[in-house]
């Protein structure tokens, strides 16, 4: 049986959907109750998703309001790697949902990885 998932996210949110579908991914696994150990681990490039100072609109994207809220009302819980962040030029402090994000560093994301049941690779 399948207890804990974790999903991981490394694409760009410019031009492609790899963080909304792993967040909608994650929220379905979530809302089928099976499964109440469900992570999304975001690493390169996919943190710019969470620049609070990103504008969707100037991408000619639709705004990220439903995806936020999603992970807000499904408390889906995002980890973002700290390495990732620092190369993006990001602190804590421009990063929105702070109380769904956690920044860990490749040990953890290894052992989460190593512990999960099922893992999957945006």
């Amino acid at each position: 049986m399948v207890e804990s998932v974790v999903i991981m996210c490394e694409e760009s949110p410019f031009g492609k959907n790899s963080v909304i579908e792993s967040i909608r991914m994650a929220a379905g696994i979530l809302a089928v109750g099976d499964v109440e150990d469900v992570k999304v681990i975001i690493l390169k490039d996919a943190v710019y998703f969470f620049d609070k100072n990103l504008n969707p609109e100037a991408l000619n994207v639709d705004k990220f309001t439903n995806v936020m809220r999603l992970i807000e009302l499904s408390e889906l819980e995002i980890l973002i790697h700290d390495e990732a962040l620092k190369i993006a030029g990001l602190e804590v402090n421009d990063l929105s949902l702070k109380e769904n994000l956690k920044i860990v560093n490749i040990q953890e994301i290894s052992q989460l990885i190593l512990d999960a049941d099922m893992s999957f690779k945006y």
